[in-house]
């Protein structure tokens, strides 16, 4: 593929406006890179939700008016800068700076995200990246919004017009800052998403292992093959959907959401892919659980937190009604209720096998299973329900293939290694926690 220098440049200053965006969401400035990584995907969850009701409002010109929101935005944060409000602490060296080990490790990450960044520019579209995403983008570009239209004549393809819009999005307002459409620019959008991720690991781990610990685990999850290479260079959404599952553990585990990201972080799991709704459920779940054992009570749950997921999942499901239109892969009916009754040992069999495939994951998920055993008996509520969160949503992901109408085996293969690339930055911060408490308590690990 080829690209010119001014996409990225584009691109770099769209991924600002959706962090000053965050940041007028969350009225407040980003003192380091994490909570600037916050601000990222936070406005652009606010951006991809938005984007329903304002084609609604301006059928022709959505786009534009999130450009507007965006530019208003930036122009919001130089002002506050300008009028001389408090600035932040100078930032400071990360813990580990001066530790050898750490350094090493550091380096090593930056140069996979070096080699994504080479690989992505100039790595083909896969199927999903121009079938659906790409294709979504050409659609939203001309006609300025989101419609309930599909290229004439395939209806098959219609079930793609209710996925979420934000990989979309982003692709399309680089179009219209560009003024033309042209499918070869769209691969720098995925960059930001990709140190998104990084970024956003680093800080999840940081809150609960030390310097090198967390380097370590953002070195893993950047060498899995589903997360640096394949689909997530081919522009498949699955590594941004990570990238989102990354920014909610980083939020929940660094106990620093007064300002309230982390049920932006779980809405804008929805904005993503479709199957975001089911990791955004089970994170809410989970975060109630993680009150349950801290013995919460009603009058000090944040009910205007809970608001605000209530509303992104509220527009997910107007979203796909408004669309009318059903997804002729998934049947759900008495008749397939029974055949999915039979398939159940199989269904579990073969994803079992895609989780263990050392080629694909080495020994993630095992290790994840047993520090998952560890921190359900020695973790904090924010460890256990993390742990518990990833496991149902791994199992909550095998369900699925229940009631495809595709052949079971080639759906399997096809897709749930890429699901479990979804929730892969969860597992790797419990593994490490899991490891960290088993190590603290003296307990024997091979």
């Amino acid at each position: 593929m080829t690209f010119r220098w001014t996409d990225l440049l584009v691109t770099a200053a769209l991924a600002v406006g959706f962090a000053a965006v965050g940041e007028a969401i969350l009225r407040r400035r980003s003192r380091d890179l994490v909570s600037g990584n916050e601000s990222f995907l936070v406005g652009m969850a606010a951006c991809g939700a938005g984007l329903l009701p304002l084609s609604l409002l301006f059928p022709r010109a959505a786009l534009r008016v999130e450009l507007l929101v965006m530019a208003l935005c930036l122009l919001l944060a130089l002002w506050r800068r300008a009028r001389g409000s408090p600035s932040p602490p100078a930032p400071r060296l990360p813990a580990g700076a001066r530790d050898f080990v750490w350094l090493v490790l550091t380096t090593a990450v930056i140069l996979v995200a070096a080699d994504f960044t080479a690989v992505n520019l100039r790595y083909a579209f896969l199927w999903d990246g121009f079938q659906i995403w790409a294709s979504k983008t050409q659609l939203l570009y001309y006609r300025g919004a989101l419609d309930r239209l599909w290229y004439p004549g395939d209806t098959y393809e219609l079930r793609y017009v209710p996925y979420p819009p934000l990989v979309s999005l982003y692709e399309a307002l680089l179009q219209v800052v560009r003024g033309q459409f042209d499918f070869d620019s769209f691969k720098p959008v995925f960059l930001p998403f990709y140190y998104s991720l990084l970024v956003a690991t680093y800080g999840a781990a940081r809150a609960v292992l030390s310097a090198r610990l967390a380097a370590a685990a953002t070195l893993m999850l950047a060498l899995l093959p589903l997360a640096s290479t394949g689909t997530a260079a081919g522009a498949y959404a699955d590594m941004p959907q990570a990238a989102f599952v990354a920014g909610v553990v980083a939020a929940a585990l660094r106990r620093t959401d007064s300002h309230g990201g982390l049920p932006w972080l779980i809405g804008g799991l929805t904005v993503v892919k479709p199957e975001g709704t089911i990791i955004a459920v089970v994170a809410c779940v989970a975060v109630a659980y993680a009150w349950s054992i801290e013995k919460r009570t009603v009058r000090r749950l944040p009910w205007s937190r809970v608001a605000i997921v209530a509303v992104f999942l509220a527009l997910r499901l107007a979203y796909v009604r408004w669309a009318s239109v059903s997804d002729s892969v998934y049947v759900l009916t008495r008749e397939s209720l029974m055949v999915a009754a039979g398939r159940i040992p199989h269904v579990a069999r073969l994803c079992l096998v895609k989780m263990l495939s050392p080629r694909r994951w080495g020994l993630l998920w095992p290790a994840f299973l047993l520090s998952a055993l560890v921190l359900g008996r020695r973790g904090s509520a924010a460890e256990t329900s993390l742990a518990v969160a990833t496991a149902t949503a791994a199992a909550l992901f095998a369900v699925i293939f229940l009631f495809t109408t595709w052949p079971v085996e080639l759906h399997i293969d096809q897709a749930y290694p890429r699901l479990l690339a979804q929730i892969s930055p969860a597992a790797v911060v419990a593994t490490f926690s899991g490891w960290q408490c088993a190590r603290q308590a003296d307990i024997e690990v091979p």
